[in-house]
């Protein structure tokens, strides 16, 4: 019984350091496949980059990387307070940071100022960001506010209201080839914007384009 008891002791450890070492083997396979196909999807990315670059002729190079130098808008020095000129500006300064985000990318600024639960501005965020991760962009065009007016909220609502007209000019973007989309020219676009003070700085809440 001892000596039985002792194999079975014995049997019982071997039989750990061998699911101990299965372990490690079935890890390190893992790991090695994970990195295996991460590998793949560097080379394929690199390869998609590529092929767009080698598609884009100098002009359109020049083009984009025009767009993507474009420095950030400045803020304006009252979109901080708590006033019709304040909501007026911040809504200025999001107009200006939708184009800056669809010629250059970045979104960061455009998140800062916006709610999370606004459909509005997700929407612009997500739609530049899938724009140049699929190697696209847009030049720089022309936009001019020519009337904004603020509405201080109504009973029973969490929002000021900044009412916009703007003109934009010809709109070009480029997505992952060299094919370019063209929005034409608009005058008197209106745009309905639903504000919030909150926390020392005007947030935007939602928007909406009002079909002409």
């Amino acid at each position: 019984m001892v000596v039985c008891v002792l194999l079975l002791g014995v049997g019982a450890c071997s039989m750990r350091g061998a699911r101990a070492e299965a372990s490690v083997s079935a890890s390190a396979s893992a790991s090695a496949a994970v990195a295996r196909a991460e590998q793949g999807i560097a080379d394929a990315n690199a390869s998609a980059t590529a092929s767009r670059e080698a598609a884009l002729s100098p002009e359109l190079r020049a083009q984009r990387d025009a767009a993507l130098a474009e420095p950030a808008p400045d803020k304006p020095p009252q979109m901080n307070e708590e006033t019709a000129e304040g909501a007026a500006a911040s809504v200025g300064y999001f107009l200006d940071l939708y184009r800056y985000a669809f010629m250059t990318g970045n979104t960061t600024e455009l998140e800062t100022i916006s709610e999370d639960q606004c459909v509005f501005c997700k929407s612009v965020i997500d739609r530049a960001a899938e724009l140049h991760k699929g190697g696209g962009w847009a030049n720089k065009w022309e936009q001019e506010i020519t009337d904004i007016a603020y509405y201080e909220k109504l009973e029973g609502y969490n929002y000021n209201l900044v009412h916009v007209h703007i003109n934009y000019g010809q709109i070009i973007s480029y997505y992952q080839n060299a094919s370019p989309n063209v929005t034409e020219a608009i005058e008197g676009q209106e745009l309905k914007f639903g504000v919030h003070y909150v926390n020392g700085k005007w947030m935007i809440g939602e928007g909406e384009v009002v079909n002409k």
